[in-house]
């Protein structure tokens, strides 16, 4: 379609003809440029098309419609004459001949039919425009964030025979999809965005000369609270999508004159309140809030300012946890952004009168500093955490995993507290260790943990793993009465890559010793601080997650290592629970690519053969990958732990100093005798900003 340039321009293009006949289909010709009817509408009008469509007519800060006399002023004759629907999606409308300028937005769970909005695909290939002020919403290819376009002339909008020959019948039919926003007079463009197509109705040459983005920066119609734009949501026809029939909207219907109520006169606006945040800890509230923190009130504009926020616990806003913070809906009219860290920055938001959704503050870099946010008026949403997560993860302050939405205390129901175990009876008449416990052990009842054939070298940390029957008994394992507590899945099965493991050892020996099945692809692991239990008092943090502020400056995120081998995953974490690296051990499947964007370096553990193993000194050190592929040369990721990766997670991870075998000891000569012979305790692995200069 033609784009307008910076300059006035001149547009000639042939007449509209509402609908011929060629043949036994019908052709919808708009704009010169003739299209096939679309099939699944053959023998129906446009009419038809949008009477069982979710298309819905709203007020441009997200209020539903309520009645005839509730639409906007442009649309009121024709809401009083067809309903509210059609007149928004047939017209005509009133803008005292000026024409009009509309933008198609992204939609979320409302694709267009090739995909994202804007790829290149089929006939919508088309985002053309942003927003003069840099906001990029939904970002999309080139910085275009949407489809704008403008006529000059109150008939382009649609035709009024509602046989589908004008602008809106021809972009709903091409599904364009989106939210639908429109306002009178093309040129109220001028310094909000940066261009849109020029449409026309057939007549004589056209000129539109908005300049821009040139002048001064003016604000958006949509938001200025005249009675001069009106919205659509979910325009386009829904018919064309790739949606099922469980994923589709609802049909949404046409108020009717004499339908609905009209709206009541709109009460004085409760005013504004600032709230100043400071600190972030892992005890509830989470943040200090100045004033204490109330209900959010309808209506009401709040401000947040940052004055002294941790910069480990970056502070958001939003409708759901994410650790890439998503702007606010639109009807909040969100200024600024999250996170807010330090004593800088403050954002600000009006509550729609009509949100009836619900919101949370949380720190981006912890699912454990996550509540919800007050709206006055609004009963708390519905529970989200499937009860058979429940055992796993409900603890006295919050869920575990970011993607529970609710305190524990209402998502969960509290286990009962068990009696005290009876005494155990005398060891002759000890029953037979159950098959949960013995599983994966040989017949002398050795568990090899991990299974074999060995990987430990002489510096890895804990005892010989060959002596494990002698130092930890007949079906024991090293960690089976550790604190370490595997975190399952919302469907309570098994991650893929464990699956194998936890069918023939159980769960908590799958998680801790493998075999992990990553499809030779290699892991990653990331161990992160857990309040109470580790905080990188080990001495070794040597990464930052790509989603913290400068990372690349940092190195304080937690503990991060991996290998290309899937074999390594059970001797490095026997290594690291030795090691006493204790927090929240969370890994996934892949190395080297898919950490591009997540992590700014990790370490790395070679693989051990056979011939090797009874030579080898550390498998964490004795090789020449350097995995520092730095967050600013890659896009950010979602992280995968939080966002649908092969991760699986275990709490309490590693043993204390003070825990019965923890800490200490090489296998097979490690720490202790390189102390006994006189030499230097050796440093933790060459992985801080700090050491890893001297280690070069």
């Amino acid at each position: 379609m033609p784009r307008l340039a910076s300059t006035i321009i001149a547009i000639a293009i042939p007449a509209i003809a509402a609908i011929s006949v060629q043949g036994a289909r019908r052709r919808l010709a708009y704009g010169g440029r003739d299209y096939d009817w679309p099939v699944h509408w053959e023998g129906k009008s446009f009419a038809d098309a949008f009477e069982q469509s979710p298309a819905r007519p709203m007020h441009s800060d997200g209020r539903d419609i309520t009645s005839t006399d509730d639409c906007p002023a442009p649309l009121k004759a024709a809401c009083a004459s067809k309903g509210v629907k059609a007149a928004h999606l047939e017209g005509p409308i009133a803008c005292g001949g000026q024409g009009a300028w509309c933008r198609i937005m992204p939609k979320d769970n409302f694709p267009t039919p090739c995909g994202d909005f804007g790829s290149a695909c089929g006939e919508f290939s088309d985002p053309n425009f942003f927003y003069c002020n840099g906001t990029t919403g939904n970002l999309l290819p080139e910085g275009e964030i949407g489809h704008a376009h403008g006529f000059r002339r109150d008939a382009t909008y649609t035709a009024e025979s509602g046989l589908g020959s004008g602008w809106l019948q021809d972009h709903w039919f091409r599904a364009y999809s989106g939210t639908l926003h429109c306002c009178c007079n093309p040129f109220s463009a001028t310094g909000v965005v940066n261009r849109m197509d020029a449409g026309t109705d057939g007549r004589p040459e056209q000129e539109i000369d908005l300049g821009w983005c040139e002048g001064e920066e003016k604000q958006d119609p949509l938001y200025s609270g005249g009675e001069e734009c009106w919205s659509v949501e979910f325009f386009g026809d829904y018919m064309a999508l790739p949606l099922t029939a469980a994923e589709m909207p609802p049909p949404y219907p046409n108020i009717l004159p004499g339908e609905g109520s009209p709206s009541p006169s709109p009460s004085p606006s409760p005013g504004s309140k600032t709230y100043v945040i400071s600190g972030g800890s892992f005890i509830s509230p989470y943040y200090d809030f100045s004033p204490a923190l109330e209900p959010l009130e309808p209506g009401m504009t709040y401000t947040f300012e940052a004055a002294g926020i941790a910069a480990n616990h970056p502070f958001v806003i939003a409708v759901a946890w994410g650790i890439v913070p998503e702007p606010l809906p639109t009807p909040f009219l969100q200024e600024g952004a999250f996170p807010l860290v330090g004593s800088s920055g403050t954002v600000t938001f009006t509550v729609p009168p009509s949100y009836n959704g619900s919101l949370r503050y949380y720190c981006d870099r912890d699912g454990d500093m996550s509540a919800l946010l007050p709206l006055a008026g609004v009963g708390p949403p519905a529970l989200t955490c499937p009860s058979e997560v429940c055992d796993f993860i409900c603890q006295p302050s919050a869920c575990m995993l970011p993607s529970c939405s609710q305190l524990c205390s209402r998502c969960c129901v509290p286990v009962p507290t068990k009696p005290p175990p009876a005494p155990p009876p005398p060891a002759s008449s000890l029953p037979p260790p159950s098959p949960a416990t013995a599983s994966g052990c040989n017949s002398d009842g050795w568990c090899q943990s991990p299974e074999g054939p060995s990987q430990q070298c002489a510096d890895d940390a804990g005892p010989p793993w060959a002596d494990d029957l002698d130092n930890f008994g007949a079906n024991v394992r090293y960690h089976d009465n550790t604190p370490a507590e595997p975190i399952l899945p919302a469907d309570g099965a098994c991650p893929g890559a464990l699956a194998g493991a936890c069918a023939v050892k159980g769960i908590k020996a799958a998680y801790l010793d493998g075999p992990i099945d990553c499809g030779g692809q290699g892991w990653f692991c990331r161990i992160m601080p857990q309040p109470g239990w580790g905080d990188c008092s080990y001495g070794d943090c040597n990464f930052a997650n790509c989603a913290t502020p400068n990372a690349d400056e940092l190195d304080t995120d937690g503990h991060c290592h991996g290998s290309d081998d899937d074999s390594t995953y059970g001797w490095w974490v026997r290594d690291h629970h030795f090691r006493g690296y204790t927090g929240t051990l969370n890994c996934c499947c892949g190395w080297g690519e898919p950490m591009h964007g997540v992590v700014n370096r990790c370490d790395y553990r070679k693989p051990v053969s056979g011939d090797e193993v009874s030579t080898c000194r550390d498998a964490n050190e004795e090789h020449s990958v350097d995995f520092n592929p730095t967050c600013d040369a890659h896009p950010l990721k979602p992280d995968p732990v939080t966002n649908g990766g092969m991760c699986w997670t275990v709490r309490s991870f590693a043993a204390k100093d003070d825990d019965e075998g923890g800490g200490g000891g090489g296998g097979g000569g490690g720490d202790d005798d390189d102390e006994e012979d006189g030499e230097e305790e050796e440093e933790p692995e060459c992985s801080t900003l700090e050491a890893r200069e001297e280690c070069e």
